[in-house]
């Protein structure tokens, strides 16, 4: 079998970012399923074109594999911000390009192809090129369009764009022969909307590769009255790190000796430094790091953050890259944020508040724990982990639902 992945932020393995896929890919490959991944070339977070592909021309692809798996790299432009028009030209920019190149035969025909989100754009190429093929299209739905950017980013959901990215988002659902979602409710989501029928859903949430964090060594208690709390992860907006740099002020003072290290890059990170920097906050920033070089960051860490905004949103659960890897590396967990069908509750690995202003009593109660309190809440999110985010465990789901619908519509030919 030959599946195309189209996701425009999809990350190589060597670089830091999204890499859902490609721990995926390299796992079907293993089962006799080809894993072609499209995706741009401009890098969404630290909006930079990688230095080591030659894609001066618009008529340029780059072709890469990493253990089985194919990247083909489509040329995209660059933009200034998230909210600039640059963004949507990225956008539209990739859907045609990408399109015109699978669709020009110089890469076989696929037996499926997976469109997936942040931008609906790049999964109407995949709706596009499965017609064209006449072969099974599965939409992966990482981020809810239009409510996403209307939560979350502010818009009016009568701007013109946002009713354009509804309309999509329609014709997508109403198209896919299955809808792949990552957080545990969102099929609640199209059912209402489009009366979508249950059985064209798969939950296949953000897992991590369990293996490379399996050597970690045991939590070791450090000697004196410093502790570190880590983040990792995006430095954007949507993560609402300034609302914690809120709360730094009153915890520098009650709590000396603790200390936030943020693992990560993004267009708020330079605004975050001066402000610590301005301020006096106990952070240090770290850049981003390829998912292999995690283990040995988390090491470090006597805890880990997540920090939810407020949002309607997260009425369907959440699925978050950062949250596995936490888990799997087996530390406890400081959540701040209400959400449905939340992680860290039901696996007793952490400490949970519902808004960032019970964050100071919360770190304190953190630091409070003994140290074999916390190894245990660590424990019990490395089990969860196992059960619930490893990747090996997750492909085989995956290959299983694709081989069911590759058969059927085989069948039904």
């Amino acid at each position: 079998m030959k599946l195309w992945i189209i996701n425009q932020y999809a990350s190589k393995p060597d670089t830091a970012g999204l890499t859902r896929h490609y721990e995926m890919g390299r796992r079907l490959a293993t089962k006799g399923i080809e894993v072609l991944i499209v995706h741009g070339s401009y890098d969404l977070y630290l909006k930079t074109q990688p230095a080591s592909d030659d894609l001066s021309q618009d008529n340029s692809v780059k072709i890469s594999e990493f253990e089985g798996v194919q990247f083909l790299t489509v040329p995209t432009p660059p933009y200034r911000n998230n909210r600039s028009f640059g963004r949507i030209m990225n956008m539209f920019a990739f859907r045609r390009r990408a399109y015109k190149e699978m669709a020009s035969g110089r890469h076989g025909k696929p037996d499926m192809i997976l469109g997936s989100t942040m931008t609906l754009s790049g999964a109407d190429a995949a709706r596009r090129l499965a017609g064209l093929f006449s072969v099974p299209f599965v939409y992966e739905v990482r981020d809810l369009w239009p409510l996403s950017p209307i939560e979350i980013g502010g818009y009016s959901r009568h701007n013109p764009f946002i009713v354009y990215l509804g309309y999509l988002d329609r014709r997508l659902a109403k198209s896919a022969d299955m809808i792949i979602t990552t957080a545990p409710l969102m099929k609640e989501y199209y059912r209402e909307k489009f009366d979508i029928p249950e059985e064209r859903f798969l939950w296949i949430p953000n897992g991590t590769d369990i293996d490379i964090f399996s050597n970690n060594k045991p939590l070791v208690e450090k000697k004196g009255k410093g502790f570190d709390l880590f983040y990792t992860g995006s430095l954007g907006l949507a993560n609402g790190l300034e609302h914690v740099f809120d709360q730094l002020g009153n915890i520098r003072k009650k709590l000396p000796g603790f200390r936030l290290v943020l693992v990560g890059d993004g267009p708020r990170r330079e605004l975050l430094r001066k402000r610590a920097k301005d301020e006096g906050f106990p952070v240090e920033f770290r850049g981003a790091v390829p998912k292999k070089d995690l283990p040995g960051i988390l090491r470090e860490a006597e805890a880990c953050l997540v920090y939810l905004l407020p949002s309607r949103l997260y009425r369907y659960g959440i699925s978050l890259n950062k949250l596995a890897d936490y888990m799997a590396a087996g530390k406890p967990v400081l959540f701040i944020g209400d959400c449905a069908e939340n992680p860290v509750l039901r696996s007793g690995s952490g400490i949970v508040v519902e808004d960032i202003e019970g964050f100071p009593n919360a770190l304190q109660e953190m630091i409070g724990l003994d140290h074999e309190g916390r190894v245990e809440m660590g424990n019990r999110g490395r089990a969860y982990a196992e059960e619930n985010y490893d990747w090996d465990k997750l492909s085989i789901k995956f290959a299983n639902a694709l081989e069911k619908i590759v058969s059927s519509r085989q069948n039904n030919g």
